[in-house]
């Protein structure tokens, strides 16, 4: 299993139905509005690197109203915080 975390930059007034989008989608456990350089994250869980590549690339940046998008891919580390 693959966790990662989406950093999307969203158009103005879009952010709400982005993140609305976001949240139905299988893969995003969590996700969230933010104030900064960034406007949502969400946290994936995907079975493969391929699987992430196909959700990032023909679900995520398919969404109207997202601009870009950086995805950080988690390390497994004994003992920390899941």
């Amino acid at each position: 299993m693959i966790s990662a975390y989406l950093l999307a930059r969203v158009k103005p007034n879009k952010d709400r139905e982005v993140l609305e989008k976001l949240r139905k989608l299988k893969p995003v456990k969590e996700a969230a509005t933010l104030y900064g350089e960034y406007d949502v994250i969400a946290k994936l869980q995907v079975e493969t690197l391929e699987d992430l590549d196909t959700f990032i690339f023909d679900t995520v940046r398919t969404i109207a109203g997202i601009d870009a998008t950086t995805t950080l891919i988690a390390t497994e580390i004994p003992g920390a915080i899941p």
